[in-house]
């Protein structure tokens, strides 16, 4: 049964809190006030507008800038810094000592949302932008033919950080994204354009990115006394080399019209900028030379204005023109205005201009009546609306075709849904509910002739469940008279499934006569934002991104999934293994998205990555185990966890030999072991049930939890000695009066019952089991010496009075009786357990505790934030312990194991902001192991959180990338 309000006042402060860090509890406000003329029009005070400003977009950042949520007192050990990405120069991998941390290869992952676009002149290329520092061109199969990742970008840029400090370099962030509410805000729908430069046929593209900006990281850089700002920046289409660059202040839009390339720059919105510089419209046009653009003509329209001005929106309007907008942000003394002008791009020349109290956030041709149509918008302090406006492109005259109040445009798109030719307005709006949270949004089409008359509306609520933003049509498009849109999608936005809303969206195709769904994805599928239509001789096709960082196409016609294209994103999980046949270990990796990688060891130790093969799996990696599954005696199978299901792939090939449904349930591990004696390996899911397969996917047996226990879940297994160890929980036990909580052996040739834990608490807690750890949290190795090498671990979570605490109950594990029962750390809070001649090692949240092998043990506290680790062979067959902590890896020597000395000096280090997870193998055949840095499991950790009825969500701003170093002797 549910705990009433007052019954979990503690447990709920906590978990309230963790939601307050995600920015998820309802919040209050004073009412809007009606205006003066009685018209019920919402207009916001300052606050007000400031607070809807920063949640009402969909933004492109979101997983570098996403808050985080963790429990408070998640471990009160836990005194160190979470990582603040302040770094000294030495952090990067000589420290003094006898040994230092070396990186040799950077695998940098792609991060943020992504847009594609065509290129021009191919055979069905596309590039693909994403919005932390990424630019790709691939094949229509998807194959890539040249990437340029922010390492590559920043040495074109010839970026020096001036603290030394914070050298390490976070990820470029190229404009994409848009905000409902304001123009002023650092996102923008044209950061970026394509279009031939150099003449060769092919499109190249142009892009503007901030560094140094957000976060705050000054530099400098050749040719410009800027500290930081945004870089334009050109690279060939062909080849993906840089062509051209130039650092701007604040330049946030783009554009090419013919070969004229256009940047709207916004100084004021720098603060490092010269105080005496406007907002200017450069146009510049280029001669092509020894493989490098340079400027021939240039000319620079100058707005006259600084304070609070932006540029609006860049449209090619034929002829050599271009439309242009700015706006200039009310203040207390000032009204709110905007300007809207025809320019030559020959020469910058001014045909007309037209002044607006409103600001201007699109600007579309409609070049069958012969004008613009502007998406405009009040400030909100004067009330929520706006207006689809009409400039004249013979003489800019302008004219209103439409108002909507208490509503805020999200997109404007014009195609011709009639067949007619000749275009009509599709507009996405949301309204705003009590609290100033979108609840609703609607697409709505309207008579191109007149521009207000509705043909059509489809409205979106927001989720039941959800008080906060709803979701919305951020992206559209018209194609073969049907409206394309791109939704964000708010369902389960408290929860890991969509955390704040970052992951889930709805990709829908209308039908422009009457706004029917034709068909609709939904979940973790598509961009929010994007979808690129293009067509092939199989017909038209939608092109989209996932959150997850996959590559879809859908048929337009039919919306059916036609192709998959895992991305290298976050990467968590690594083995190594022998794949290629040349004696020595080679890298298998996977993690954010549906793909597996495989990477010759020894060229990743030389610093020339060598990809041996890829693989797509069913769904998210969350484990992978190395087994052997044919009898051969060779670990040559791989077991992989995919989130919906378990895979067995071949490790040479990657070819996958069965995949295990995981029947609706969330598959975060596969274990794999021989459970009868054949010398076959099986493969063990712990989801609702303990499931055991053979490797060909057939069921083995099935352990459920004791009738009435109700839905539970099972963490992590151990497999050893003829058994099977697993612990369980009831689903959102937290949320419990009396959670089930157990734990059991079970004989792994049938999964019957060979005991049961039924666990006690340590006096120093309530008493009260209130979950198990699902992650790591069952371990059982021969070097762990209580009860003569026949040990097991459980880990439970139990409170004081303070806050809840994991316990480690150390069991004989052929009979269950408990050796060892201790409080040891807090909730979230363990890492791993290892082994080696100390004994049992726990690498927890800053701290590494030793249950040692005379049946004492010993606590240390490390700085900075340890959250994983294990030992490790260094030169001369030195051993090491090897750890992953927030924004790195350190070295310590294994005698601070049981030296009783809290935050002892460590051997050697290497800073990487984006590092938690790490791995460690003899990778070359030296015998030193090399170090491979790894990402978290954002989502995949969440969601194990959410099962016990918590949450754990981390992101961070770093670069993203697995890192192969050496240890070497100093």
């Amino acid at each position: 049964m549910s705990r009433s309000v007052p019954k979990s006042s503690r447990r709920g402060l906590r978990l309230a809190s963790a939601l307050v860090a995600a920015g998820l509890a309802l919040s209050f406000a004073p009412p809007a006030l009606a205006d003066d003329s009685g018209s019920d029009l919402l207009v916001l005070t300052d606050g007000q507008a400031e607070t809807l400003e920063s949640h009402a977009q969909v933004d492109p950042y979101a997983a570098a800038d996403g808050k985080s949520v963790t429990p408070d007192g998640a471990g009160r050990e836990d005194t160190a810094a979470s990582g603040s990405g302040s770094r000294l120069d030495e952090d990067t991998g000589t420290d003094a000592g006898t040994v230092s941390v070396n990186a040799k290869s950077n695998l940098e992952g792609v991060r943020g949302i992504a847009a594609t676009s065509p290129v021009g002149g191919t055979s069905g290329d596309y590039f693909t932008l994403h919005s932390l520092g990424t630019v790709a061109r691939s094949a229509p199969d998807g194959k890539q033919l040249w990437r340029r990742d922010n390492a590559s970008l920043y040495a074109d840029w010839k970026v020096t950080p001036t603290r030394p400090w914070q050298t390490e370099r976070y990820p470029a962030r190229i404009a994409m994204g848009y905000n409902a509410v304001s123009p002023f805000s650092p996102m923008s729908d044209q950061g970026y354009a394509t279009g031939d430069l150099t003449g060769d046929g092919m499109d190249d593209v142009v892009f503007s990115a901030s560094v140094g900006i957000s976060p705050y990281r000054p530099f400098t850089s050749p040719g410009s006394s800027l500290a930081n700002g945004t870089f334009v920046t050109v690279l060939d289409g062909k080849t993906g080399k840089t062509l051209w660059t130039k650092l701007y202040a604040y330049a946030f839009s783009v554009k090419l019209v013919g070969k004229t390339l256009l940047i709207g720059d916004s100084p004021y919105y720098n603060l490092n900028s010269d105080k005496a510089a406007t907002a200017t419209l450069t146009g510049i046009r280029f001669s092509y030379a020894d493989g490098a653009l340079a400027p021939a003509s240039t000319w620079t329209y100058d707005a006259g204005v600084r304070d609070r001005t932006t540029w609006g929106a860049l449209e090619d309007v034929g002829d050599g023109l271009v439309a242009a907008s700015w706006s200039k942000r009310k203040t207390t003394a000032t009204a709110g205005a905007a300007r809207t002008l025809l320019l030559d791009t020959k020469d910058g020349s001014v045909k007309w201009q037209t002044d607006s109290s409103l600001y201007t956030r699109q600007l579309h041709l409609d070049a069958s009546r012969g004008r613009l149509v502007a998406l405009e918008q009040a400030d909100p302090t004067d009330g929520v609306k706006y207006e689809l406006a009409s400039y004249a492109v013979s003489d800019g005259e302008r004219s209103t075709l439409d108002t909507r109040v208490n509503a805020l445009p999200l997109d404007v798109e014009l195609g011709d849904l009639k067949g007619d030719r000749k275009p009509e307005y599709v507009v996405s709006e949301s309204t705003l509910d009590e609290n100033f949270y979108l609840n609703a949004n609607t697409v709505r089409a309207v008579d191109g002739s007149d521009g207000s008359t509705e043909l059509w509306s489809r409205t979106v609520k927001r989720d039941p469940a959800n008080s906060h933003d709803s979701g919305g049509a951020w992206g559209l498009s018209v194609l073969d008279h049907k409206v394309v849109a791109s939704y964000l999608d708010d369902a389960s936005n408290d929860s890991a499934e969509n955390r704040g809303a970052s992951r889930l969206a709805r990709l829908a195709v209308l039908d422009g006569s009457d706004g029917a769904v034709r068909w609709e994805q939904r979940g973790a599928l598509a961009s929010p934002l994007y979808a690129q239509p293009f067509k092939d001789g199989d017909g038209w096709h939608l092109r989209t991104v996932d959150e997850d960082q996959n590559l879809r196409t859908y048929g337009f016609g039919s919306g059916k999934q036609q192709r998959l294209l895992p991305l290298q994103g976050d990467i968590a999980y690594a083995r190594s293994t022998d794949v290629n046949g040349d004696g020595k270990k080679d890298l298998v990796v996977g993690g954010q998205s549906r793909g597996v990688w495989a990477y010759d060891g020894p060229s990743l130790v030389a610093g020339k990555p060598k990809l041996l093969w890829k693989a797509t799996l069913p769904g998210q990696i969350h484990g992978i185990e190395n087994a052997d599954t044919d009898g051969d005696g060779r670990k040559d199978e791989l077991v992989i966890a995919a989130d919906t299901a378990a895979a067995v792939l071949d490790a040479h090939t990657g070819r996958d030999l069965a995949t295990i449904d995981g029947a609706g349930q969330y598959v975060h591990s596969a274990t794999p072991a021989d459970l009868d004696g054949d010398g076959r390996d099986e493969v063990v899911v712990p989801t609702d049930k303990v499931r055991a397969y053979r490797a060909s996917g057939k069921t083995l047996w099935t352990y459920a939890a004791p009738a009435g226990s109700g839905d539970v879940v099972f963490g992590d297994v151990a497999v050893r000695e003829g058994r099977v160890y697993a612990q369980y929980n009831s689903v959102n036990s937290f949320a419990l009066d009396a959670p089930v909580v157990n734990g059991v052996a079970l004989k792994a040739k049938d999964g019957s019952t060979l005991w049961t834990a039924d666990p006690k608490m340590p006096a120093d807690t309530d008493g009260k089991v209130r979950a198990t750890v699902l992650v790591n949290g069952v371990f059982s190795a021969r070097e762990i010496l209580y009860a003569d090498g026949h040990a097991v671990v459980y880990t439970w979570i139990t409170e004081d009075d303070i806050t809840p605490r994991t316990v480690v109950d150390i069991r004989d594990s052929r009979t269950g009786k408990p050796l060892s029962v201790t409080a040891a750390g807090g909730l979230y809070t363990l890492g791993d357990f290892f082994t080696g001649p100390e004994g049992l090692v726990l690498a927890g949240t800053a701290s590494l505790r030793t249950y040692a092998n005379d049946g004492s043990d010993y606590e240390i506290f490390t700085l900075p934030t340890l959250q994983n680790a294990g030992f490790v062979t260094g030169p001369g067959g030195r051993r090491l312990i090897a750890g992953g902590v927030e924004g790195g890896v350190y070295l310590w020597d294994p005698s601070v194991l049981k030296a009783a000395h809290n935050y002892p000096d460590h051997v050697a280090r290497m800073s990487l902001m984006g590092t938690r997870n790490t791995f460690t193998s003899d990778l070359n055949g030296d015998g030193v192991d090399e170090i491979v840095a790894l990402n978290f499991d954002v989502t995949g950790y969440d969601r194990s959180a959410g099962l016990i009825g918590g949450g754990y969500y981390l992101p961070d701003t770093a670069i993203h990338q697995v890192t192969v170093a050496t240890i070497d002797a100093s």
